[in-house]
């Protein structure tokens, strides 16, 4: 996981600045690389888990070409190398982007070239990358690249927000920061594909979802599992135990704890703070909030709290397998995996949690896993998850296989979304112009 920022040509000391995401690691970092690389400075944060050892973990690393990764890669013993950082580094420097489709994880990576500064993020944009349109300029986060320069409010991701919620495009509220798409690189301020889903093959749903359950649970810190008392969560949990393996549940409070402790009675029962709109809009650094920016701050928050680093979920099912009302109305697939997933749902993830220095592993969104959901027929996702249960009905509890969905929402957005979202861009406003 950890935070950076990487930049060259700039007239500001990184070192300085990467003080501002502290909170995503504890082992700071810092390396300019005056002669030869043009300016290169790189700025990191680490939150290991492979090897907990500093000179290992933190990076940029004297031993690797100049460059930064953040995330995990989970198969990186498979692959042939003793850690992830190692191995995004050298896939790239041996065999490019191309290598980048043997991986299990989620990533971004930046690395000084000799043609500029490159930089690109996993299949999804699990990790979100940002960049400067005005610079050569990367980042973790948008609201640290606002250090570099000035910046301009972006209308149209401003206006976006208020009609749907957030932005379907890899926009932000800068004119001069952007997000890199999932599956793309941006180099000399050029962004391109590299993902291509026809390279990965899927062999067995039940088989490749335990693959990436199992690849999930590794490192070197404990991993605990929010279990909600929905289909998801309860199918993670029941490949866990088939796997043999001892996970700490952890269920929120929010009135469904019977089906919880319909799967295990080992869990811890955690009532949430409430999160003020003022702080939410900070740590998501935009006015987007469809209701559950707030609990799952509070979330990652009691998380932090309980002393746990990393937390397994079952988020993006539901966008994957047709678990919306609206799948059900319409094959809305596509939308909701590479609209709502990435540029709304995983920033959303990724800052909520890292800002107490959480990491979130969904297994639902390993690359095998959602090549079968692209390749599942509309009649097996239709607002039913029906392939879901088809497949992991001996895992769930015959109540919670019937039951019907209950989204994780605030009660005001519930009652009124619009009159929310004018909310949140009014505190946006009065926190940022």
């Amino acid at each position: 996981m950890c935070g950076f920022i990487a930049a060259r040509n700039v007239d500001v000391n990184l070192d300085e600045i990467i003080e501002n995401i502290s909170y995503r690691g504890y082992n700071q970092h810092y390396k300019g690389y005056e002669n030869g690389l043009y300016g290169l400075q790189l700025a990191h944060y680490s939150l290991p888990f492979v090897n907990l050892d500093p000179e290992v973990a933190v990076q940029p690393r004297k031993d690797l070409h100049p460059g930064l990764f953040v995330g995990e890669i989970f198969n990186y013993r498979e692959l042939g190398y003793k850690t992830d950082i190692e191995c995004a580094i050298n896939t790239y420097i041996k065999e490019g982007t191309d290598g980048f489709h043997q991986f299990d994880g989620f990533w971004t990576l930046v690395v000084g070239t000799c043609q500029g500064l490159f930089g690109c993020t996993d299949h999804l944009g699990i990790k979100p990358l940002y960049y400067r349109t005005d610079m050569e300029a990367m980042a973790s986060e948008p609201d640290i690249l606002k250090k570099l320069g000035p910046v301009t409010p972006d209308q149209h991701f401003l206006s976006n927000t208020m009609k749907w919620g957030y932005d379907p495009q890899p926009n932000t509220p800068w004119e001069q920061i952007k997000q890199v798409p999932p599956g793309h690189y941006v180099l000399n301020g050029v962004v391109k594909p590299y993902w291509d889903w026809q390279r990965i093959s899927a062999f067995d749903l039940r088989y490749d979802l335990t693959e990436s359950v199992q690849n999930r649970l590794g490192g070197q810190r404990d991993v605990s599992m929010l279990l909600s008392g929905g289909l998801d969560s309860t199918i993670i949990y029941g490949l866990i135990k088939e796997l043999g393996r001892d996970i700490t549940a952890i269920h929120v409070d929010n009135g469904e704890e019977d089906y919880a402790r319909l799967v295990t009675e080992d869990i811890i029962d955690i009532k949430l703070d409430d999160v003020s709109l003022e702080d939410a809009v900070k740590i998501h650094q935009t006015p987007v909030d469809l209701g559950s920016v707030r609990p799952q701050i509070a979330m990652a928050r009691k998380l932090r709290e309980l002393g746990f680093y990393a937390v397994m979920t079952g988020d993006g099912a539901d966008e994957l397998f047709g678990g919306y009302s609206r799948a059900a109305r319409y094959n809305s697939q596509y939308s909701d995996v590479f609209s709502e997933l990435p540029y709304y749902h995983l920033p959303r993830l990724d800052r909520a949690n890292m800002r107490y220095t959480v990491e979130l592993r969904a297994p639902f969104l390993s690359p095998k896993v959602i090549k079968h959901a692209l390749m599942t027929p509309y009649n097996k996702r239709n607002g039913e998850k029906k392939i879901l249960k088809e497949t992991f009905a001996d895992l769930v509890p015959e109540p919670i296989l019937n039951r019907t969905k209950h989204a994780l929402k605030t009660e005001a957005i519930r009652t009124d979304p619009e009159e929310q979202r004018r909310i949140n861009n009014t505190i946006w406003d009065s926190l940022y112009v």
